[in-house]
């Protein structure tokens, strides 16, 4: 089993993950803004079959995904320094419904989920931003998307993301703290640094999945971690 997480991730973190998967250290260099050039999220779309990844994609990635045999192909876009090419592969897909900012999506995924109904959220960094935990639970730490799920009926929880670390900014998203592996939620930081804690556990155990905390630190903001499909 894989995982893919930030390589600047809080180091206990790392270490904890790599107990359960044969871990990837991502980074990046000289492809996007430096802030993020560590997040996953802003390289790879993840289904529940297959990756599509961006073109310049460090080769250390390709590699890693072809030594565990992952289905994975190319999108048609790079990713850049801009918010139209940094985002375009930052979206989210379920049984039926895509996920993203229209305008912004990479033209692999759209055409490979063209029979989805999409949902436009006022965000274009949508992964970074939004955890799914099914088909129609979802967290998120933007009030837009949350605004935006709430009125096409799907049930979220908005959290603060006052607490949450991404060097270089006020805070970091929700959605960029954690990943989801069958019945398993790993976080990267534990609930006690944010607030409405309580509600968060809650919410996470009322959809059948385990709370996975891989250190005691505040919540980190990584672009997420991809697990094996």
């Amino acid at each position: 089993m894989w995982a893919i997480i930030d390589s600047r991730s809080p180091k206990d973190a790392i270490e904890n993950l790599k107990k359960d998967f044969d871990v990837l250290e991502f980074k990046s260099e000289g492809i996007t803004y430096n802030e993020v050039s560590g997040h996953p999220d802003i390289f790879i779309f993840q289904d529940n079959k297959q990756l599509i990844i961006a073109p310049n994609s460090p080769k250390r990635l390709i590699d890693f995904l072809n030594k565990h045999k992952v289905d994975f192909i190319f999108g048609e876009k790079e990713v850049g320094t801009e918010l139209n090419n940094s985002t375009q592969y930052n979206c989210i897909t379920t049984r039926n419904h895509l996920f993203h900012k229209k305008g912004f999506t990479d033209v692999a995924i759209l055409k490979k989920h063209s029979n989805k109904k999409t949902v436009n959220l006022p965000q274009a960094y949508t992964r970074c931003s939004l955890t799914k935990l099914d088909e129609n639970n979802f967290i998120t730490s933007d009030v837009g998307i949350h605004k935006t799920l709430t009125k096409h009926n799907f049930n979220t929880l908005l959290v603060s993301p006052k607490n949450i670390k991404l060097p270089g900014y006020p805070y970091g998203f929700f959605g960029g703290t954690n990943g989801i592996h069958q019945n398993n939620f790993y976080l990267i930081g534990s609930l006690e640094h944010i607030e409405n804690s309580k509600a968060i556990e809650e919410f996470i155990i009322k959809n059948k999945l385990n709370l996975i905390e891989l250190y005691n630190g505040p919540l980190y903001d990584g672009g997420g971690i991809f697990i094996g499909l």
